[in-house]
């Protein structure tokens, strides 16, 4: 089989390729979760088969990831249950499976487990948010609610699991793989194995989901693969098991929140502590990160005037959490919905009066929040759900089905989650200013965008932004891919796919050459960037200011019902009003919402696929920049579907993902709890 050329190599799926002499890559994997690694062996290895640990390993045993040194191979002590111990390379991938099973591996126990480390702590005090002032409001405040809310939802996916093709070849490195952060994986390449990144050739092939690891995990599968080629001379292929991308690379950490509010009568929030809690494995490189955009999302678009957040990252005896900056945020808000909701069951106020009454997007008074988020129209957006869902209405007949021994047939529920998707996080670690974009027009009239490719929906968008400012014809506009090590963009390609910031960086390239095109030669190259007057808006020191490029806005709504047999939810409707400024494709954005919606639902419950079948989606239209649409259904649905079935079970579902026969289990315990009700008002009738 001839082979594949560098553009065809960028299309393929990674397991897809082939390279003569090729062979196969096999981890073995810790079974415990601690302990003292002693030794990895395979008895009677048949010939041309080998293991490497980390004793052989043929380079530098670690990659570095803003900081955080992860080692390839366990040298010595177990983190984490998966942890790679070993590598097995042969030919036959069948068998290598069988030699891995036989795999004789010693670990000496170590003493009693110790608490967990403190990788990140953040506090933020609002107002007279310290505590002895927090619990005066308490103590005078009309209505008091605490909850535990717990959100663990894992990534359904169903692109290839991770991996890389290898070839050590000549004191280089050629790697096919599908890494969204080619710069980390050339970096790391290079330190590994003592080479010159200009030796260092990657090829990125068509990506992996991002919630899988991607972003850094990726570069640990390369380098295994490319140790193997090292040692074998030959082409390595190291492909994950779909049990093993599920379990030890593409996991979500667990994430606790504890609300504990003050209403008064009218159901203003007067005061509140947040304490989060993430469970960010044995080590992770984006702790920080992640609990500061917990912090900020934790209040979500609500005004607070006394305010008290404790966020902590802890390290565990799990494999490190994955990280998908689109949805990052995602636990605090489910969170801050479902908090709100109890409230409503606490004040008797409806979920949709008490958003309306407490939300700084509504409100004509300036929000006491020390984050400005620039949202427009999102409280349009909000009313608009309220209305469509019929909300109020449906929400008052449903609570006053309560009695599921009498009608369990009808138990239904409806609920509400509302969120904002934030682009171009000003205090991340891995931004550095490098957000940028060129464009040339060349001297026959097309327009050459060089960045990272793309989503076709976006590059569709590009092409017509482009055109209409340059006045040229779409298909002249096209985007270059290729960069040089120097030019090669320092962040992840997350980043890159971001529609607002790029779109705009492109509009901004457009405009420069169009001001230039009639005075100057071509071809006219400009170049934009984000500049540091913006990323200055956000002061990470104070935790204060604006922290975001840009911010989109969603309201949803979900109704379902109890099937009376199975007790499996049936999702009835679900609505959809997005707030994202000049929607510059709808039928596209409106195809990306109702698979997310769908994605999403598939989570919601382990071992079963929840599917909406009558979807309603609008979009408020402005002329604002268009924002970020990606993550707005993972932040809003999983709160809104709590929240519906718990006012059907009569019963508050704290956490997700739901267990098989969790929902049965709840509405028994609520019916017995109401049947015990019911006779202490009997006895006390009798009386």
């Amino acid at each position: 089989m001839p082979e594949k050329s560098q553009t065809e190599i960028s299309k393929s799926w990674y397991s897809d390729l082939e390279k003569e002499g090729m062979i196969f890559a096999k981890t073995i994997r810790s079974p415990k979760k601690a302990g003292l690694l002693k030794s990895v062996s395979v008895k009677d290895l048949p010939e041309d088969y080998f293991l490497i640990d980390a004793k052989n390993f043929p380079g530098k045993n670690a990659i570095e990831t803003l900081g955080v040194s992860t080692e390839i191979l366990c040298s010595e002590k177990i983190l984490f249950e998966g942890q790679p111990l070993a590598l097995l390379a042969g030919p036959d991938k069948k068998l290598l499976e069988e030699l891995a099973a036989k795999a004789k591996i010693e670990i000496e126990p170590l003493g009693e487990p110790q608490e967990k480390t403190i990788l990140f702590q953040r506090r933020m005090v609002l107002g007279g948010g310290r505590q002895k002032n927090v619990q005066k409001f308490f103590n005078k405040a009309a209505f008091k609610v605490q909850n535990k809310w717990s959100y663990n939802l894992a990534s359904t996916e169903s692109n290839e699991t991770n991996g890389a093709l290898c070839y050590y070849f000549r004191d280089a490195v050629i790697a096919s793989a599908p890494t969204q952060w080619p710069s980390h994986l050339i970096k790391n390449l290079s330190e590994v194995f003592s080479l010159e990144e200009e030796r260092i050739l990657v090829s990125k092939t068509n990506s992996c989901e991002p919630s899988a690891n991607s972003i850094w995990g990726n570069t640990l599968l390369a380098c295994q693969a490319a140790a193997a080629s090292k040692i074998s001379g030959k082409p390595v292929m190291l492909s994950l098991s779909r049990q093993e991308n599920d379990k030890y690379f593409s996991n979500t950490g667990e994430v606790e929140i504890t609300h504990k509010t003050a209403f008064d009568k009218n159901g203003l929030i007067q005061a509140a502590t947040i304490d989060i809690d993430f469970d960010a494995g044995a080590f992770n490189p984006f702790a920080e990160e992640i609990i500061d955009r917990l912090t900020i999302a934790c209040a979500s678009v609500y005004n607070f005037t006394n305010l008290e957040v404790n966020a902590a990252a802890r390290a565990s005896q799990k494999p490190p959490a994955s990280t998908n900056i689109e949805t990052i945020d995602a636990p605090a808000f489910y969170a801050m919905e479902r908090q709100l909701n109890a409230a409503a069951q606490a004040t008797g106020i409806d979920p949709g009066e008490l958003r309306q009454i407490n939300s700084n997007i509504l409100n004509k008074t300036a929000s006491k929040m020390p984050f400005s988020l620039e949202i427009e129209k999102a409280g349009e957006s909000l009313n608009a759900v309220l209305a469509q869902s019929d909300f109020k209405r449906k929400f008052i007949a449903n609570s006053l089905n309560k009695n599921f021994k009498s009608d369990i047939i009808k138990a239904r529920g409806i609920g509400i989650g509302t969120a904002y998707d934030a682009s171009g996080y000003y205090g991340t670690s891995i931004f550095e200013c490098n957000q940028k974009m060129e464009a040339t027009l060349k001297k026959d009239g097309a327009l050459e965008i060089h960045a990272l490719t793309p989503s076709k929906t976006i590059l569709e968008i590009w092409k017509n932004e482009a055109a209409e400012i340059l006045q040229i014809e779409p298909k002249m506009v096209f985007v270059n891919s290729e960069f040089n090590l120097k030019q090669e963009p320092l962040i992840p390609e997350n980043f890159y796919s971001n529609l607002s910031i790029m779109t705009s960086l492109l509009k901004k390239c457009c405009q420069g050459i169009q001001a230039k095109r009639f005075r100057s030669p071509l071809p006219i190259t400009v170049s934009k960037a984000i500049t540091k007057s913006q990323i200055k808006q956000w002061n990470k020191a104070r935790f204060k200011g604006t922290p975001f490029n840009s911010t989109s806005f969603v309201a949803l709504a979900l109704e379902l019902a109890l099937d009376a047999c199975s007790w499996r939810p049936e999702i009835k409707n679900i609505w959809v009003a997005v707030s994202a400024g000049k929607i510059l494709a709808g039928k596209e954005a409106e195809t990306k919402i109702k698979f997310s919606i769908q994605k999403t639902l598939a989570e919601l419950i382990q071992g079963e696929r929840l599917a909406a079948k009558n979807i309603s989606i609008a979009f408020v239209q402005s002329e604002a920049e268009s924002a970020q649409i990606g993550g707005l259904i993972k932040k809003a649905l999983p709160a809104a579907f709590a929240s519906a079935l718990s006012q059907a079970v009569n019963c508050e579902i704290r956490s997700l993902p739901l267990k098989e026969g969790e929902i049965l289990k709840a509405a028994l315990s609520a019916a017995a709890a109401t049947a015990t009700v019911e006779s202490q008002q009997a006895k006390e009738g009798e009386k």
